[in-house]
């Protein structure tokens, strides 16, 4: 963020904070003192009634909306787009479509990124101890074997509430997903604790990880049209 402060020093960068939550991170940047313009989106209300509570002030502008459907102008652009924990609630009837839909949505961020403009990428991943693919077919269609029998065993594992159906990506798939897109930057990976529960999906390591993402000059789609 600092760097984009200095690409244009006399200018107030926009920022846009995709599934802002409580608005976290949007609190983190002004206390940082950085010079912005935000607009954060969130599909729960509650969630933007607590991020209004936090950010009193006159250059953050909160909606309900998402990534998909998004209630800004044609022409509006900004210099940097922040996801947290987004990807992996793309979900679709099949893992294909999750990764249709995740691209969708990749490509609708960039489309929004100025000249100069960086996604930075926050994301849950795992590490497998045999196949990755298989890690990630066993919690995608587990989740939804266990919801369409309506089975609640929340009680057992406490992350696993009713109705959850979530897609986790394994490190090289988020690094291959945005690489078509630009340059791409390792910015922080923070393991977890792996629970004991959760080795039975053979998962060898599991935590946050953090990318920066600068477009190229011409996305794959603009390549092509130009050709």
């Amino acid at each position: 963020m600092n760097d984009i402060q200095r690409r244009d020093p006399d200018s107030r960068i926009k920022i846009l904070d995709i599934g802002c939550g409580d608005g976290s991170f949007i609190k983190n940047v002004l206390t940082a003192g950085i010079d912005a313009d935000f607009i954060g989106f969130d599909l729960s209300i509650n969630m933007l009634k607590m991020a209004k509570n936090s950010l009193d002030c006159s250059r953050v502008q909160l909606l309900a909306a998402d990534g998909f459907t998004m209630p800004l102008q044609p022409e509006a652009k900004f210099d940097l787009i922040h996801i947290d924990s987004v990807l992996h609630h793309l979900v679709g009837k099949t893992r294909t479509e999750c990764v249709y839909l995740m691209d969708l949505f990749c490509k609708q961020l960039m489309d929004r990124l100025s000249k100069n403009g960086s996604l930075l990428v926050e994301e849950v991943y795992y590490d497998s101890h045999l196949f990755p693919q298989i890690t990630s077919c066993m919690i995608f269609y587990g989740l939804k074997l266990l919801n369409f029998l309506r089975l609640d065993v929340s009680k057992i594992v406490v992350e696993l509430l009713p109705g959850l159906e979530v897609n986790f990506l394994h490190r090289k798939q988020i690094e291959e997903l945005f690489e078509q897109y630009g340059t791409i930057q390792l910015v922080k990976q923070t393991p977890w604790q792996v629970p004991r529960l959760y080795r039975f999906l053979l998962l060898k390591g599991l935590g946050h990880i953090s990318y920066t993402i600068t477009a190229l000059q011409q996305l794959p789609s603009q390549r092509t049209q130009a050709s």
